[in-house]
Protein backbone atom coordinates (compact mmCIF):
# COMPACT_ATOMS: atom_id res chain seq x y z
CA UNK A 1 0.00 0.00 0.00
CA UNK A 2 1.26 3.20 -1.13
CA UNK A 3 0.85 6.82 0.82
CA UNK A 4 -1.84 8.04 -1.39
CA UNK A 5 -3.60 4.79 -0.72
CA UNK A 6 -2.99 5.30 2.68
CA UNK A 7 -4.41 8.47 2.95
CA UNK A 8 -7.28 7.61 1.26
CA UNK A 9 -8.10 4.69 3.35
CA UNK A 10 -7.23 7.13 6.30
CA UNK A 11 -9.75 9.78 4.95
CA UNK A 12 -12.73 7.46 4.44
CA UNK A 13 -12.25 6.68 7.92
CA UNK A 14 -12.35 9.91 8.73
CA UNK A 15 -15.68 10.50 7.07
CA UNK A 16 -16.90 7.52 7.94
CA UNK A 17 -16.59 8.55 11.65
CA UNK A 18 -18.19 11.94 10.71
CA UNK A 19 -20.73 10.47 9.28
CA UNK A 20 -21.82 8.45 12.88
CA UNK A 21 -21.34 11.79 14.63
CA UNK A 22 -23.78 13.30 12.34
CA UNK A 23 -26.31 10.19 13.16
CA UNK A 24 -25.50 10.31 16.65
CA UNK A 25 -26.67 14.26 16.85
CA UNK A 26 -29.22 13.64 14.39
CA UNK A 27 -31.10 11.21 16.82
CA UNK A 28 -30.80 13.17 19.85
CA UNK A 29 -32.21 16.02 18.43
CA UNK A 30 -35.29 14.41 17.78
CA UNK A 31 -35.43 12.27 20.99
CA UNK A 32 -34.80 9.14 19.61
CA UNK A 33 -32.36 6.62 21.30
CA UNK A 34 -28.42 6.37 20.51
CA UNK A 35 -29.08 5.30 16.88
CA UNK A 36 -26.51 2.64 15.72
CA UNK A 37 -23.51 3.68 14.20
CA UNK A 38 -22.01 2.17 10.96
CA UNK A 39 -18.92 0.23 11.96
CA UNK A 40 -15.79 0.13 13.30
CA UNK A 41 -13.71 2.22 11.08
CA UNK A 42 -10.87 3.17 13.58
CA UNK A 43 -7.67 1.48 12.95
CA UNK A 44 -7.61 1.10 16.49
CA UNK A 45 -11.13 -0.84 17.03
CA UNK A 46 -10.83 -3.74 19.20
CA UNK A 47 -12.56 -5.80 17.40
CA UNK A 48 -10.60 -5.47 14.02
CA UNK A 49 -7.79 -7.09 15.33
CA UNK A 50 -9.76 -10.07 16.57
CA UNK A 51 -12.00 -9.76 13.51
CA UNK A 52 -8.68 -10.35 11.35
CA UNK A 53 -7.30 -12.97 13.31
CA UNK A 54 -10.53 -14.92 13.09
CA UNK A 55 -10.69 -14.51 9.07
CA UNK A 56 -7.50 -15.68 8.95
CA UNK A 57 -8.16 -18.92 11.20
CA UNK A 58 -11.23 -19.47 8.91
CA UNK A 59 -9.24 -19.38 5.64
CA UNK A 60 -6.19 -21.52 6.90
CA UNK A 61 -8.81 -24.07 8.12
CA UNK A 62 -10.36 -23.77 4.69
CA UNK A 63 -6.69 -24.20 3.02
CA UNK A 64 -6.07 -27.30 5.04
CA UNK A 65 -9.81 -29.03 4.00
CA UNK A 66 -9.08 -28.39 0.39
CA UNK A 67 -6.87 -31.09 -0.09
CA UNK A 68 -9.28 -33.50 1.36
CA UNK A 69 -12.47 -32.30 0.76
CA UNK A 70 -13.02 -30.69 -3.23
CA UNK A 71 -16.27 -28.98 -2.54
CA UNK A 72 -17.15 -26.08 -4.85
CA UNK A 73 -18.99 -24.09 -1.59
CA UNK A 74 -15.84 -24.00 0.26
CA UNK A 75 -13.97 -22.55 -2.29
CA UNK A 76 -15.93 -20.20 -3.06
CA UNK A 77 -16.30 -19.35 0.53
CA UNK A 78 -12.28 -19.60 1.28
CA UNK A 79 -12.15 -16.63 -1.90
CA UNK A 80 -14.84 -14.74 -0.64
CA UNK A 81 -13.08 -14.51 3.22
CA UNK A 82 -9.52 -13.97 1.46
CA UNK A 83 -11.35 -10.90 -0.24
CA UNK A 84 -13.02 -9.51 3.07
CA UNK A 85 -10.08 -9.99 4.66
CA UNK A 86 -7.96 -7.87 1.69
CA UNK A 87 -10.42 -5.09 2.11
CA UNK A 88 -10.38 -4.54 5.65
CA UNK A 89 -5.92 -4.87 6.04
Amino acid sequence: MNHYDLLARNLEEIQAALKDQENLLDGLRKGGGIPVLSSCVSGSCPHRHKFKETLLDAISVLEESRKSFRSKQLEALRKKLTRVLGEIA
